[in-house]
């Protein structure tokens, strides 16, 4: 491992910005212009993290099934974005059905099991497979909704934006001068001067989205800002305590220098919901 792995945690600062670069090249460009390739991205993104998240479950025996619950997820994209709230609704619920369908099949056929086993098995698997379409899927889908709206692409751009300039900042100030750590015992790399960084690159891109591109006022904008910063660190906080619950680092090695993709959405998930309410109360259709 070379010393600059050695400082970043085993992995290529290199890679990490090459990557990141690119998919933010694609973001904009779908964002910005293409709003079909934007619902092509998140639906891949869905698919790929749950397909993720439902592998390393099975690492502690909570099987949720791969297959329809990828599908399901990436589905569940163009159904919320040509069919507003109520099909998102219907899309959630008709996963859920589905991978517990599909899990009762799996079950009935595997004739090692008895019936108090099998029984068992298949409520822990139900909640395993609800978690994953709810902490993912449906939270991935309000993007979707943002995107609908006539200013939605500024409020997509807003949040994601944010979000990554958290978390860009967050890792290189912690890394390079954090010295006091945040949260030992959840995600021991996190640091104080991190989050200071963090809270102040993230006020600042808030309060200049809400500005110059929504034409709100500045006070909306630290408003905004406050609450992506709840919900990014959240959801930072949250993917760290499954991964250590998980007994791994990251969730795969599909983007070189990140990790797994469920490893670029963790503090996506709960600020999509929280930009898509704050967008609601704050300019309502």
């Amino acid at each position: 491992m070379s010393s600059q792995q050695a400082k970043t945690g085993g992995r290529s600062l290199s890679k990490s910005v090459i990557v990141g670069v690119l998919l933010g090249a694609v973001f904009l460009l779908s964002v910005l212009i293409f709003k079909e390739l934007f619902i092509l991205l998140a639906a891949i993104a869905a698919g790929a993290g749950a397909w993720e998240l439902a592998a390393a479950l099975r690492i502690k025996g909570w099987h949720v099934p791969r297959v329809p619950v990828t599908v399901g997820s990436v589905l569940l994209m163009p159904i919320t974005y040509y069919g507003g709230a109520e099909l998102q609704w219907l899309g959630v619920l008709a996963i859920v059905a589905a991978l517990v369908l599909w899990r009762i099949v799996e079950l009935l056929l595997d004739s090692r099991l008895y019936p108090s086993q099998s029984l068992r098995l298949t409520l822990r698997d139900f909640a395993a497979s609800s978690f994953v379409v709810i902490y993912l899927s449906l939270m991935t889908s309000f993007t979707m909704l943002l995107m609908r709206r006539e200013d939605g692409s500024m409020w997509v751009l807003a949040f994601v934006v944010t979000v990554s300039m958290v978390d860009t900042m967050g890792y290189l100030i912690g890394r390079q001068f954090g010295r006091h750590k945040l949260a030992p015992g959840v995600s021991p790399k996190k640091t104080w001067e991190g989050l200071l960084a963090s809270i102040t690159a993230g006020l600042a891109s808030a309060i200049l989205f809400s500005v110059f591109g929504l034409h709100l006022s500045w006070w909306v904008g630290l408003l905004f800002g406050v609450v992506l910063l709840l919900g990014a660190v959240f959801g930072d906080l949250a993917e760290s305590l499954i991964k250590r619950d998980l007994g791994v680092k990251d969730m795969s090695s599909v983007l070189p220098g990140h990790g797994g993709v469920m490893d670029r959405l963790d503090s996506i998930l709960p600020t999509a919901l929280l930009t898509y309410l704050f967008a609601s109360i704050v300019l309502p259709l």
